[in-house]
């Protein structure tokens, strides 16, 4: 047996993490304040600029947004690795997240004019207990992965199944894919595969690491399909209360 003293490394850790913290919530508030005041200006509530004008300030303003996700997805690390990210778990609806998650996607599949598809199952679906924004904020990185990695005119679908004791979520897209010798490390942080950075599609690498940690926080599992120039297609699924099971096969 070979023992050794890991206090060092894990207080190490523990500087880390909280320096990132710190950092985050620090950057947060300037950068808030000049997401909205190159709001102000694109609006024309400061006085009337011109197209060129607009034009930079647009591209500045979505630098800024970038910025705001990277901060937003840094602190959600940092609660991920304190222990601290499920606060109020609620017996919800899922079908009602998917379609909240959705409809803040609307305008952006009408731009890259992807066909998208929304699966429902056909008998009602019981409820799950989670929290309620963090399957939101899961559900949603997989989603903008799909949108994001699709290529205009391609296809994104959502589906949903009842299995017994669980829900089976699928996203598939028509992407650009994860080539095979990258897969392994899919849910790492900070993970992005050479051909998305190739593309130069914005992503910070941390989205599919939050929503590995929100679904497997609430006893749900996470698992991919992928072939490069093919497509990918991320599955999920949660568990189902036994009493609203049973009730269901009551009706």
């Amino acid at each position: 047996m070979i023992l050794h003293d890991i206090t060092r490394e894990k207080m190490i850790e523990r500087m880390k993490t909280e320096f990132v913290s710190l950092s985050a919530h620090q950057l947060r508030t300037p950068l808030s304040a000049i997401k909205w005041t190159l709001r102000m200006l694109l609006d024309g509530d400061l006085g009337e600029i011109t197209k060129e004008q607009k034009e930079y300030i647009g591209k500045t303003y979505e630098s800024n947004e970038r910025m705001i996700d990277l901060i937003n997805d840094l602190l959600n690390v940092t609660r991920i690795e304190e222990g601290r990210y499920l606060y109020e778990p609620t017996l919800t609806d899922f079908q009602a997240i998917v379609q909240f998650v959705i409809n803040s996607f609307k305008e952006e599949i009408k731009k890259k004019r992807i066909k998208f598809e929304f699966k429902k199952t056909e008998e009602k679906l019981p409820e799950v207990k989670v929290d309620v924004e963090k399957m939101r904020l899961a559900v949603q990185n997989l989603l903008n992965n799909a949108i994001s990695y699709t290529p205009s005119g391609g296809e994104v679908t959502i589906s949903l199944k009842y299995d017994k004791d669980k829900i089976e979520v699928a996203v598939k897209d028509t992407g650009i894919g994860i080539p095979q010798d990258q897969q392994e490390r899919v849910f790492s942080k900070f993970f992005r595969a050479t051909n998305a950075i190739r593309k130069e599609t914005k992503g910070t690498g941390l989205g599919l690491y939050i929503a590995k940690n929100i679904i497997e926080a609430h006893g749900g599992k996470i698992w991919f399909e992928s072939k490069e120039d093919k497509g990918s297609t991320f599955y999920f699924t949660l568990p189902v209360e036994k009493r609203f099971e049973e009730f269901l096969k009551r009706l």
